[in-house]
């Protein structure tokens, strides 16, 4: 694997030196055409594009749908930047992808328009670096060499994003900006406890060390909270996954009532 990052570190370099050496509009429309076809036909570095934009997807979709509060607070972050930066480079792959298989000359032409215009090719300079370089550290993250595809079948939350990952799913637990009780549960669950994740938990202990809810052993009918939150999260996963993951959570009801994560999600 660092070997072919490095061929393709070299490539792409090669490739953008190319781009910026020459004055010539049609040969710097081949260079950029060239640049992303680099990309796209090798494996691994198309899976850490994909992977990328996928990213850039899902935060953008969390920033409209956040609420009037949340858009004053939150912006959109460095995903949806690179998707910008990638998205110059496709334009002109594109226009180049079908002059080349229709030898149409209005694709020609409206590449050449764009490339003419002012700082056209400084901007283009500067995305074929953004994105050669973010897809070459991508791939260079143990995580992702190593990691993503082992992760495609097992029971993981990301606390970030909130998202819990499971039997090959996503649910999707709460949009960006938002804490509910069934985030800070798992988040409790998955990262405070990651070694821990075939114990049961008890609501006294959830109740404590998560809600600070001390009067929780004072209070007969304190319980209710925590079941009524492993109840609507169960649903919530039988519906997201279409019925694929059942009885997520095993959990029961009164004061030592406790709560663990099916064995067979394990």
């Amino acid at each position: 694997m660092q070997a072919s990052l490095k061929e393709l570190k070299i490539k792409l370099a090669k490739t953008a030196n190319a781009f910026s050496a020459t004055d010539t509009v049609f040969q710097r429309a081949i260079s950029i055409f060239k640049f992303v076809e680099i990309i796209t036909r090798n494996k691994e570095a198309k899976k850490a594009l994909d992977s990328m934009l996928g990213e850039a997807s899902k935060e953008f979709d969390c920033y409209q749908l956040s609420d009037e509060d949340n858009l004053t607070c939150e912006k959109l972050g460095l995903s949806c930047k690179f998707w910008w930066f990638y998205g110059n480079l496709d334009e002109i792959h594109t226009l180049m992808k079908r002059y080349k298989s229709s030898d149409d000359k209005k694709y020609l032409n409206k590449v050449k328009e764009i490339l003419s215009d002012d700082y056209a090719s400084d901007i283009l300079a500067l995305s074929m670096k953004v994105v050669g370089g973010c897809v070459i550290v991508k791939m260079g993250k143990k995580q992702f060499i190593a990691g993503e595809s082992n992760k495609d079948n097992k029971t993981w939350f990301d606390d970030k994003k909130s998202i819990l990952y499971i039997a090959g799913k996503k649910v999707l637990i709460v949009q960006r900006g938002q804490d509910t009780n069934a985030h800070k549960i798992l988040k409790h669950i998955f990262k405070d406890n990651k070694d821990n994740l075939n114990d049961s938990f008890f609501f006294s202990e959830i109740a404590e060390d998560v809600f600070a809810d001390f009067e929780y052993k004072a209070d007969k009918n304190g319980w209710h909270k925590y079941y009524d939150t492993c109840k609507k999260l169960n649903e919530k996963i039988i519906n997201s996954t279409k019925n694929v993951v059942d009885n997520f959570l095993i959990f029961n009801s009164g004061k030592k009532a406790y709560l663990k994560i099916n064995p067979k999600y394990l």
